[in-house]
């Protein structure tokens, strides 16, 4: 049996120990990982008038201070700049308990539209480091709790203020939790999965005062037929009533996020989203092309609280065409929303 990641083949034969007969399992790592050196990149056509172009590399250290541990460092170099450094490290061998001392720095771009039309493009750069206490409740859920301190500055490049500029000191307590039932990371077709945040912020730039932040995430995937499946997702996020919070915590606006709006035309402190939709199989692609083609289509809805716009629950209808290939997934397709939204995008790739 041939493997992926680590290791190279698995194989089998029958055995005798101690008079009793057995099964003998031998399983053979690669001669060129660990570590493991993984390239990556993403073409983002969110906004077919400005295409933005990231490459991606990742390094992973299986084995890197014990067994079991992995040390992962992402790499990112374009129009967003960026590197993320995480150590895995179970507190022994067997233990489900584990700690993870992170690191991170980035130069990202971030851009706000108005239907089809920019606003303001910013680049905003953060350091941070800190650290997590967790626990592995088996292949498809973990629970972490931690602190990291850093510091956050957002700088207005071109356009009209949207969001505060600020610059200073951020402290954050933070509970995450997730839970993964589903059966493929890019393209699911069947599960569930959940994924929640709480933070404590103690100190945020502009902010008066520490506030709360807190944000869930719901997926289910169900298979209808053999060719396909529909889905519903659901996520919302809120500071529970604390106004002052620096710069807004939550945006919408974009694929998946309001297909049909701007990128992050919407923002604010409290907001839902919801979607519906299908996936179906449409036909195979050679091996050396990729995997496969599917037609996708949904439904959103959504709000964001104490915004100003031209209806109270912006929604739209989203379809496309959606290919695994050789070099990532890559999405075309358009979405016609309310009150005048309308647009075409695509995306190619994905950075991790």
């Amino acid at each position: 049996m041939t493997g992926v990641g680590r290791y190279d083949s698995a194989g089998y034969w029958l055995t005798v120990q101690d008079g009793k007969p057995g099964l003998l399992i031998k399983v053979v790592e690669k001669n060129d990982a660990p570590p493991m050196f993984q390239t990556a990149f993403e073409v983002d056509g969110s906004q077919s008038g400005n295409v933005d172009f990231t490459m991606g590399t990742r390094f992973t250290f299986m084995d890197a201070t014990s067994f079991r541990s992995e040390w992962r460092t992402d790499l990112l170099l374009g129009n967003n700049y960026g590197i993320q450094t995480e150590l895995y490290q179970p507190v022994w061998k067997d233990s489900r308990w584990f700690f993870a001392p992170h690191a991170d720095a980035s130069d990202t771009t971030f851009q706000i539209y108005a239907k089809n039309d920019p606003l303001a493009d910013y680049r905003i750069y953060r350091i941070n480091i800190g650290g997590d206490i967790g626990y592995s409740f088996g292949r498809f859920s973990e629970l972490r709790v931690g602190y990291q301190v850093g510091s956050l500055n957002t700088k207005l490049r071109l356009g009209t203020p949207e969001i505060p500029a600020v610059e200073g000191r951020v402290g954050q307590s933070h509970l995450h939790y997730l839970l993964d039932y589903t059966d493929d990371p890019v393209i699911p077709r069947r599960g569930f999965i959940a994924e929640t945040n709480f933070r404590w912020f103690d100190q945020s730039p502009a902010a008066i005062n520490g506030f709360p932040s807190m944000d869930l995430k719901l997926g289910y995937f169900q298979p209808i037929t053999r060719p396909a499946s529909i889905f519903m997702e659901g996520e919302g996020g809120s500071t529970f009533g604390t106004k002052s919070t620096g710069i807004p915590q939550f945006f919408l606006g974009g694929p998946l996020r309001l297909s049909a709006y701007g990128n992050n035309e919407f923002q604010g402190n409290q907001y839902y989203l919801f979607r519906a939709g299908f996936v179906h199989d449409l036909l195979t692609l050679p091996p050396f092309a990729g995997k496969k083609v599917y037609a996708v289509g949904a439904y959103e809805i959504g709000k964001m609280y104490g915004v100003t716009a031209d209806t109270n629950l912006p929604n739209d209808v989203a379809a496309g065409f959606l290919a695994e290939t050789a070099v990532g997934p890559f999405f075309i397709g358009g979405s016609v929303g309310d009150s005048g939204h309308r647009k075409w995008f695509f995306q190619l790739g994905r950075v991790f």
